[in-house]
């Protein structure tokens, strides 16, 4: 009695199950079916994989730098003014990899009193001194003083000697100190420090001289270049 009155106005059709929905048969049908069920995981899967092939594009075709230079200040460095320094040593530097222009790198390391920045800025200066991956440095006075001073002992000098007389040399000649030179003087460098340390680190200490002296050979050419005003201009044999 109970099963009737539920069932009361109901149809013998209206009791039959839906039919199963017939797969689409049509290559149309078909991709408008995927589409309607995987439309946010196809977009979100496309947009992983455009990105992937964008960063590894640029990892294969990244042009590696005829010289890098590791600049490390007590403050953040604004992009105009690495751009400058990057363009100004430019002028003297030599097409050492051959693809037909002059290319410095500046990888600028700022040791603020950040826990987090700084403290992981200081590590990756570390590793620069540590492994020898870069000869060329410009410190400023605080950063020198504060992380390279502190290693020269027992007669080991961290720069070597630059080998020129020009204005502004220091530290038994060296390194130079662009404090009231017209470098310095420069429009985008009016928020830099005053006093930079600009030198090539000794190959002594290194573990794989042979590379590292030849990153020091280039790197000086360059300094001395850049110093004395006289542009190199052949490849380095």
């Amino acid at each position: 009695m109970a099963r009737e009155w539920v069932l009361r106005g109901l149809s013998e059709d209206d009791l039959r199950p839906e039919p199963k929905a017939q797969p689409p048969k049509t290559p149309r049908g078909k991709i408008e079916n995927y589409w309607y069920h995987y439309k946010w995981h196809t977009i979100a899967i496309t947009a992983t994989i455009v990105v992937l092939v964008i960063l590894i594009g640029q990892l294969v075709t990244r042009d590696n730098p005829d010289y890098t230079i590791v600049l490390a200040t007590q403050n953040y460095i604004i992009d105009t003014a690495k751009d400058k320094l990057e363009t100004t040593l430019e002028a003297y530097g030599r097409d050492i990899d051959g693809d037909g222009k002059v290319e410095v790198r500046i990888d600028s390391i700022a040791l603020t009193n950040d826990a987090q920045l700084g403290g992981a800025n200081q590590q990756k200066l570390v590793v620069h001194i540590a492994s020898a991956d870069i000869m060329f440095f410009i410190f400023q006075k605080e950063a020198f003083e504060n992380n390279i001073r502190p290693l020269e002992k027992d007669g080991f000098k961290f720069f070597d000697k630059l080998g020129v007389q020009a204005e502004g040399i220091e530290g038994d000649g060296r390194y130079w100190n662009w404090s009231g030179s017209d470098l310095r003087k420069a429009d985008e460098f009016s928020a830099m420090p005053e006093d930079l340390y600009f030198g090539v680190r000794s190959v002594s200490g290194t573990s794989d001289k042979k590379k590292s002296k030849e990153m020091s050979q280039q790197s000086l050419e360059l300094l001395r270049a850049f110093l004395t005003k006289t542009p190199l201009t052949s490849k380095t044999n």
